[in-house]
């Protein structure tokens, strides 16, 4: 049986989702969820997971869920990368709390996440080596072109943005631009998902960032699954939940540690 547990570690609310008394360390999936989303709504997500035998953390973002303010619908667009990068600098901390608590082994954890959340969880694969591997649906690796992107549909609806400040951003985020230094990947398993008729994180993304690892002739590339599909929008499909819960456990050394069935 699943159980699901609301706590707080540091003052970023999550819900722990396990199988009912389990408190013995397990893989781990910290899974970001997307931009005017919560954590509450990638539950079924994480009980895919969990069945699997793996401890699986969903955080609320910043100006997300509950830690949503009244101002805070004005304040997501305009600050899409400061909610990244703060997820990102989250994620170590709740990773070495349950560390600390002797649930996890940092060096059986995950990543993952939807849109906004993939995005979140390409920064952390950029940032932190002891990352195992990598969930990501319809998210955009090159952190750059993305938001040169958003700065032209921001300024299209009439929100004026100076090129210091666009300056700003881009070195902001740079270090964490997985499409421009792909060998942060480092073998590193990546799983990516991505409907071929997405509007709001475009394909063409996923798309270019497999074909420019593919003619970088790595031996990373072998490390990555790619499934996009056809007529899907910005979604997560049925299909694509099912495919990530088996594919997540066969990079995790579960057989090694007698975890899973």
């Amino acid at each position: 049986m699943i159980s699901i547990n609301e706590r707080y570690i540091n003052g970023v609310p999550i819900l722990h989702i396990s199988e009912k008394g389990n408190a013995e360390k397990r893989p781990a999936l910290i899974f970001h969820h997307g931009i005017t989303s919560a954590k509450e709504h990638n539950l079924h997500i994480a009980y895919s997971i969990a069945k699997k035998g793996f401890h699986v953390i969903l955080p609320d973002a910043l100006h997300h869920g509950e830690r949503e303010a009244a101002n805070s619908a004005q304040k997501r667009y305009l600050l899409f990368w400061n909610i990244v990068l703060q997820s990102v600098h989250e994620l170590e901390d709740i990773v070495n709390v349950l560390a600390l608590e002797g649930l996890i082994d940092r060096n059986q954890v995950a990543v993952g996440g939807t849109s906004m959340g993939a995005i979140t969880s390409f920064g952390a694969l950029s940032r932190y080596e002891w990352i195992k591997s990598g969930l990501c649906f319809m998210g955009a690796p090159q952190f750059g072109l993305f938001a040169n992107e958003m700065f032209k549909k921001a300024e299209q609806n009439g929100i004026q943005i100076s090129e210091k400040e666009k300056e700003t951003l881009l070195n902001q985020i740079k270090p964490y631009d997985l499409a421009e230094q792909p060998d942060k990947l480092n073998e590193r398993p990546l799983f990516m998902w991505h409907g071929e008729e997405d509007n709001t994180v475009p394909f063409s993304y996923a798309r270019q960032f497999i074909i420019d690892f593919e003619k970088s002739r790595s031996s990373h590339f072998n490390k990555i699954t790619f499934l996009p599909e056809e007529g899907v929008g910005h979604k997560v499909s049925r299909k694509a939940m099912l495919e990530a819960a088996n594919w997540l456990p066969t990079v995790m050394n579960e057989n090694k540690h007698g975890m899973f069935n």
